[in-house]
């Protein structure tokens, strides 16, 4: 048995070689965090490399994954291919709390533009951006990532689009209505305006002699609905249908040019009734009528949602890409790219059904409702794909040196305009922290301590 200077044999020293590959491909792949994976191995005295080499050999997978993504996305675009898309798109910011503006915007350096199309669930596009792209002014991401994935799939992709949906950003209606995209029909969330219309009627409920409003909220807002998703498209019929509550409300189900839909049945279990010439039906009155609200309702005639995007951000992205942990471009980019892999590939699950044939359902309270409300289970996810992704992986690595794998060109030209976000370069750890010291030190906590 051959022996290396240090006394091991070689097959142990190719075994220890073979575990800390497997272990941070495993950790890559699985979306886990490095360092909780090494805790847990340093618990159990096992062997897996240094963070600083994980972080290095995930350029060394960028490739493999990059093809294997596009090959991906191309597989799904030959299915989708020339039928009429109706597509959901959101942003992601990598702040924990984008709420937080700053001067120069939110205080997110990285952020994830999703396309999907409404009908199948399916990601058909993915845009992903760098705040050092527009001056560190993260809040101008939202514009620059859609406006570039809008131009890729109008030009570069097979892909038939009629319907682009989003939330209610200013950004983004202003970008449909510019020349590229006015042929699009432009959808916002209906979600988010309802509940706008929740909070503005809550509001008038709270002013004085208004408080018999507050049993009139929830019909209000199924009320909208309703007239969303009857409407067929025309806001003619959606204003008309609308406007029609202001009759309910009163008691008057017909009137000239109109009739409540509802059973006879709804008029005698309501006796909370409001009168015309109350306050509280005047405030009403008001925000129904309101030209803002009104002219806005062109954008909802097709009662559209994006939960499904909002829901792949929350579920699949966040375990890939946590907002508590930073990551390089390269590396952020990557991991994007195997939560949309991971979402796509697992779009077909089946609820998980047990040995009585009864479908597994799952209860929980709800935060906002603090009600109880039930899911079914899903069944787990297989990854099937994962083996042949693996095999790439290792296939583009095997005998290569490290020298040959470097940052992608994009990540490179981010780092010709600033190597980090603040724009100049580190003057020196040692230095800062004996700043901070010294300012700990004479500070007004360190006077007042005196």
């Amino acid at each position: 048995m051959a022996i290396q200077e240090n006394g091991f044999p070689h097959h142990f020293m190719e075994a220890e070689a073979s575990l800390v590959f497997y272990s941070q491909l495993m950790v890559l792949l699985t979306g886990a965090s490095w360092e909780k994976f090494a805790l847990g191995a340093k618990f159990i005295n096992l062997v897996v490399g240094s963070s600083r080499q994980f972080y290095k050999m995930q350029l060394q997978y960028r490739t493999a994954i990059e093809e294997k993504f596009h090959k991906h996305i191309s597989e799904v675009y030959k299915k989708l291919g020339g039928l009429p898309l109706s597509v959901a798109v959101d942003v992601r910011f990598d702040s924990p709390d984008v709420s937080i503006i700053m001067l120069s915007g939110f205080c997110a350096s990285r952020s994830t533009a999703v396309f999907m199309d409404s009908n199948t669930k399916a990601i058909i596009h993915m845009e992903v951006g760098d705040s050092r792209e527009v001056d560190r002014h993260s809040s101008k991401m939202e514009r620059l990532l859609i406006d570039r994935g809008l131009q890729h799939l109008l030009t570069a992709s097979p892909l038939v689009i009629w319907e682009i949906i989003s939330d209610a950003s200013r950004n983004i209606i202003s970008l449909m209505k510019s020349d590229p995209y006015k042929h699009l029909q432009h959808s916002l969330d209906i979600w988010h305006k309802a509940k706008k219309l929740t909070t503005s009627l809550s509001d008038i409920a709270k002013t004085p002699g208004c408080r018999g409003l507050l049993q009139w909220i929830r019909p209000i807002v199924n009320h909208f609905w309703w007239c969303c998703s009857t409407c067929k498209g025309s806001v003619e019929r959606l204003l008309k249908r609308w406007m029609g509550i202001l009759y309910h409300i009163n008691n008057k189900h017909v009137w000239a040019g109109g009739r409540c839909r509802h059973s006879e049945e709804h008029e005698t279990e309501c006796s909370n009734w409001l009168q015309r010439d109350t306050v509280v039906f005047k405030n009403l009155r008001m925000l129904v009528t309101n030209r803002d609200w009104c002219g806005s309702m062109k954008f909802y005639t097709n009662c559209r949602q994006t939960w499904a995007v909002e829901n792949f951000f929350s579920h699949t992205l966040l375990h890939y890409c946590p907002k508590q942990k930073s990551y390089g471009y390269d590396a952020y980019h990557i991991r994007n790219m195997l939560a949309v892999m991971d979402h796509n590939n697992h779009l077909g699950r089946m609820p998980l059904v047990g040995q009585d044939g009864e479908v597994y359902a799952k209860g929980q309270v709800s935060r906002r409702t603090k009600q109880w409300v039930a899911y079914e289970e899903k069944a787990p996810k297989d990854f099937k794909y994962i083996p042949e992704l693996m095999a790439a992986c290792m296939r583009a690595t095997y005998g290569v040196s490290e020298t040959k794998f470097r940052k992608s060109r994009k990540s490179m030209s981010l780092d010709s305009i600033a190597k980090n976000l603040s724009g100049e370069t580190n003057p020196g750890s040692r230095i800062l922290l004996a700043k901070m010291q010294s300012r700990k030190k004479t500070g007004p906590a360190a006077k007042e301590s005196c």
